[in-house]
């Protein structure tokens, strides 16, 4: 089926501080002895000590959360159980989330994609700005010192983050890659951008991808407002796992007016194909992808193959490299939910020979979108659907920070695909469309996006 065009949700990806690129592979799973030491006879109260709660002895708090945490415990315990008799290659363990009920976990999925298809007004406003990206492109992209196999290992890229209670991850997610491109290209380790610019003054007044803010939006126009506006540094706008109130004048608020990044727009690779993103994993760096993380809580180690085919993609996240472990080839994910989750805040999930291997359906696709006019459910491949909607932000730049990161080099690379017969039809930019965009949609993306932003504008 034609690719159906979903909005990014960039869900939280982090990494340590790059000193350069190196072939994923670096995480080490924690061995069945490991995990098993680590359960046997943890109690509530050690999880409390733990995770720095606060529950006072004896409430109904405490009662409440005690119990919540207990079964918890108990589908541990089960899953450890069904993965070793089923033969798979991963560990449950104890995680920041046990405490927190199913309406409090799904707080942390963020990504809620507009799949509409390309005559739908409100998509076409969320691709403006994006570009097409084909397989031949992409081979011609590979630089030199970006081109060992496998991308980024755990170890290396941006900082990890927590979204906290927070509907964020398509805000920290864009931030992440933004900052990925970044340090690619030679900027201070140090560099980093504010999640909370996104996430207080990203307007969206056609509840594209839920309301804004902890509730949900876009990767698309978190991009579209960094091209505009640019964002500034965390150290100008820190993070608080909240909606607040934006600047009334952003270029002139309490941002310092030439400390701030942008983007020239986004890329978004073919969809439901593994090649595609590897090549940009290697060529380019982390890439934001949707994924369905529902089952993802109890993770705590190895190779994680346990999403059906049919998947609710509904979480953004980081995938900064891929590798193989014992035979089993894996895509290395970063995700926002802290270091005390996963491999440090990453997990490893499992990559097919084949994409075909494991497509199923998302018949779910309108679960908390805004933008309306998309059809009643879409093809999603890949562990998780992690092939589905693979974006990558373009034309990368610091401005106002030091003369070692000045315009020049800064992940400038270039967002339309050169002749190539395989790239997805999207919108292109304000100035042009991309070749085989569809045209008579009766669609002023320029128009639309001037009307969104005078909307912010006068809030």
């Amino acid at each position: 089926m034609p690719r159906l065009m979903a909005a990014t949700l960039l869900g939280l990806f982090s990494f340590r501080v790059a000193r350069g690129w190196r072939a994923a592979g670096g995480l080490r799973a924690k061995s069945a002895l490991a995990v098993r030491s680590a359960l046997e006879g943890y109690s509530f109260s050690q999880y409390v000590r733990d995770f720095g709660r606060t529950y006072s002895p004896g409430s109904e708090e405490h009662k409440r959360r005690a119990a919540i945490f207990e079964a918890s415990l108990a589908e541990v315990h089960t899953t450890n159980a069904r993965n070793a008799k089923e033969g798979r290659g991963w560990k449950a363990g104890i995680h920041p989330f046990m405490d927190w009920t199913l309406a409090e976990r799904r707080v942390l999925n963020g990504y809620k994609p507009p799949r509409g298809h390309r005559h739908s007004q409100a998509v076409a406003l969320l691709h403006e700005g994006a570009s097409a990206f084909g397989r031949s492109s992409m081979a011609s992209r590979l630089n030199a010192s970006f081109s060992e196999e496998g991308g980024l290992s755990a170890d290396m890229g941006p900082a990890l983050r927590q979204q906290g209670n927070c509907g964020s991850c398509w805000a920290i997610s864009a931030v992440e890659a933004v900052e990925a491109q970044l340090l690619r290209s030679g900027a201070p380790p140090s560099t980093r951008l504010s999640a909370q610019a996104l996430v207080d003054c990203v307007p969206n007044p056609q509840h594209c991808g839920g309301s804004g803010g902890c509730d949900g939006a876009t990767g698309e126009l978190a991009y579209a407002f960094m091209r505009d506006h640019g964002i500034p540094l965390e150290s100008d706008l820190p993070y608080t796992a909240r909606t607040s109130t934006c600047p009334q004048v952003p270029l002139d608020g309490p941002w310092h007016s030439m400390r701030r990044a942008r983007v020239s727009g986004w890329s978004q690779l073919p969809s439901n194909q593994a090649e595609p993103l590897k090549s940009a994993l290697v060529s380019q760096g982390p890439v934001v992808v949707a994924v369905d993380g529902n089952n993802w809580f109890n993770y705590d180690s190895g190779v994680f193959d346990s999403c059906e085919k049919d998947a609710i993609l509904g979480h953004a996240v980081l995938a900064k490299g891929y590798g193989s472990d014992a035979g089993r080839s894996y895509w290395l994910i970063q995700n926002s939910w802290g270091s005390d989750w996963g491999e440090n805040g990453h997990i490893r999930m499992l990559m097919h020979d084949d994409e075909e291997q494991w497509c199923g359906v998302d018949r779910k696709p309108q679960e908390g979108v805004g933008c309306d006019g998309g059809p009643a459910e879409v093809t999603v491949c890949g562990m998780c659907g992690i092939l589905y909607d693979p974006v990558v932000p373009q034309g990368v730049r610091l401005e106002g920070i030091d003369s070692a990161t000045d315009d020049e080099g800064l992940g400038s690379g270039v967002a339309q695909a050169e002749g190539s017969d395989t790239a997805t039809a999207v919108a292109g930019n304000l100035d042009e469309a991309s070749p085989g965009a569809s045209a008579g949609s009766g669609v002023n993306a320029e128009a639309q996006m001037d009307a969104l932003l005078r909307n912010f504008s006068n809030s």
